[in-house]
């Protein structure tokens, strides 16, 4: 190495070790100060999105302006519309129903205004928590459950019986009754009837082997029962 080198590589050290750590303090500094300026004022993909209930049709055009334009004001980046009802009494003059050309033509109101604001803007997919269902879905092409009932004949019997009538009200199994809905829970209200199905599925026939039937004397309490199959 030369002695030109051998300066130039000294100088160049030199620099290097007196303003490294200047520079360094200076972009942690810089870093601090932009996560400070994000946290003030996020970007659009980093504001919370939230839910817009409607209410049982309380919908105004001037409600709907003034509501995104809240959201817009502090910070809100969008929002998710959902319709419900929860036996919200009407405070509006005329009541918008879910998916007339009124509530249709309030949500592309509603759509355009978002859009305005620059508010990202969705829907969920049924009103309340339905997922698929509204008043346009027939009982027979809804959610239905199996129910079924039984009779004992005696062995050679052949006599026309008639089966008695299987469980018919709503609920999760046979004639077990539906839980609370989120509407009775909040008003404490008993909600209306819902629509009621009944179609036959078919009739079973089957002999019941002795091994069904308990061998202790009855009334017992039975604690533990194994099932098994005859041989």
């Amino acid at each position: 190495m030369t002695i030109r080198a051998a300066l130039v590589a000294a100088v160049l050290l030199g620099t290097t070790v007196l303003t490294g750590p200047s520079v360094r303090a200076n972009a942690a500094e810089a870093g601090q100060t932009n996560l400070l300026q994000q946290f003030q004022d996020p970007p659009q993909s980093a504001r919370p999105r939230v839910w817009w209930h409607w209410m049982n049709g309380n919908i105004s055009k001037d409600g709907i302006a003034k509501d995104l334009a809240w959201m817009k004001r502090i910070g809100i980046g969008g929002l998710q519309n959902f319709d419900a009802n929860l036996q919200t009494p009407q405070v509006v003059d005329h009541r918008l129903v879910y998916m007339t050309p009124e509530w249709k033509d309030a949500f592309r109101f509603a759509a355009h205004e978002a859009d305005r604001q620059g508010l990202e803007l969705a829907i969920a997919a049924s009103p309340g928590w339905s997922e698929t269902g509204g008043p346009w879905v027939k009982p027979q092409d809804g959610l239905k459950k199996l129910v079924w009932s039984s009779i004992d004949l005696a062995p050679q019997q052949r006599a026309k019986v008639a089966l008695p009538a299987p469980p018919s009200n709503s609920g999760p199994f046979q004639d077990l009754r539906p839980g609370l809905t989120i509407e009775q829970l909040i008003s404490g209200q008993a909600g209306p009837n819902g629509p009621s199905y009944y179609g036959n599925v078919g009739s079973l026939l089957f002999p019941l082997q002795q091994w069904h039937r308990c061998p202790c004397p009855l009334p017992a309490t039975v604690r533990n029962m194994c099932l098994m199959p005859p041989s």
